[in-house]
């Protein structure tokens, strides 16, 4: 009786646990996407003049980073993005920016990244040949601080764009539990 008692015990708390993990995500990413659109509308007045779309990524950073705090309470410091205590996370979110430009949106992307638990950074960024009209492609490849490759599900590209990657490695629920662990990303259109 007593161990179908804690058989169910653990089963709801590893249930309550994955649903907070996917709540989780979907915060961050929320937070990550709303961020990154706010940092896309930092473009170099002078040369906007000109008809030319260039993005200042000093203030762009500028801009992520303060939307990042009035929205989910995070305070960047270096490579991280450190929770107040009503963020959506307990532990700090690595992050990492790359801006695409005019010369390079219509090609495809190959981002390899690498999270060692200090840092996340992008490793290399490998350019396709071939032009897209349409846009190009980015995949990713990111691997964590025990070496295991995770997946990011490939995205597109329309125009000149900031992407933005952040690792998320946060304590679970129970401590009989493994952590959150997963990448986020966002890709936004530097706006016009």
């Amino acid at each position: 009786m007593i161990s179908s008692t804690l058989l169910f015990l653990l089963f709801g708390i590893t249930v309550i646990d994955a649903d907070l993990a996917m709540q989780k995500k979907l915060e961050v990413k929320a937070l990550l996407e709303l961020a990154n659109h706010n940092a896309t509308f930092a473009v170099d007045p002078v040369l906007k003049t000109e008809g030319i779309i260039e993005l200042i990524e000093e203030e762009a950073l500028d801009r992520f980073a303060l939307r990042m705090k009035e929205n989910g309470g995070y305070r960047q410091e270096g490579g991280f993005f450190v929770p107040s205590p009503d963020s959506v996370t307990t532990d700090p979110v690595a992050f990492t920016a790359k801006y695409v430009d005019f010369g390079h949106w219509q090609r495809d992307l190959r981002l390899s990244l690498k999270y060692t638990g200090d840092s996340l950074r992008i490793e290399q960024a490998a350019w396709g040949e071939e032009i897209h009209p349409s846009g190009g492609h980015i995949t990713f490849h990111l691997t964590d601080e025990k070496g295991k490759e995770l997946t990011i599900a490939p995205k597109k590209m329309i125009g000149p764009s900031l992407i933005a990657v952040a690792y998320v490695h946060d304590g679970p629920f129970s401590p009989l539990l493994p952590d959150h662990a997963f990448p986020v990303v966002s890709i936004e259109e530097v706006k016009h």
